[in-house]
């Protein structure tokens, strides 16, 4: 299951859209550069996500004259960028996984990963494993590290 590619079609920028506020540790992002843009959730849920700079500005030459409404498994979004997402965006990455590499776990897949690269990346910076996962829980969006822990397996 593809959970929060459709959050893709949601990319805006915080001058046009703010997160909902939520709890955050000054380690969020910590020795990470780049842009900060949010994303809305299916539940509604408005938060921020860190885009590196150089991959900022590729994303703001894709932008759209005017936003437009797309609509991902029966849910309509107010796209802003030129860029793929959902459900057809999954598909495509695993086909193109399983080409290249001969096997796929997924898109989805690619928050594991930066989950697991991150926690050692803040462990290795002098954080505790409680700091480190409750860091890594706000940057994925999650609401409870117990959450994050799955994605450490």
């Amino acid at each position: 299951m593809a959970k929060k590619l459709h959050e893709l079609l949601t990319i805006a920028k915080v001058s046009e859209r703010k997160a909902d506020i939520r709890p955050a540790l000054d380690s969020k992002w910590l020795v990470r550069e780049g842009c900060i843009y949010t994303v809305k959730g299916k539940g509604g849920l408005i938060r921020d996500v860190l885009i590196p700079s150089a991959l900022a500005t590729q994303l703001e030459q894709r932008r759209l004259t005017q936003p437009m409404t797309v609509r991902d498994r029966e849910i309509n979004y107010l796209q802003r960028y030129d860029i793929g997402g959902g459900h057809k965006w999954s598909c495509s990455f695993s086909k193109a996984s399983n080409r290249a590499l001969f096997f796929s776990n997924g898109a989805h897949g690619l928050r594991h990963s930066y989950a697991q690269e991150r926690m050692d990346e803040l462990k290795n910076l002098g954080l505790s494993r409680t700091t480190a996962l409750e860091t890594v829980s706000q940057e994925l969006g999650h609401f409870r590290a117990e959450i994050t822990e799955v994605y450490l397996r």
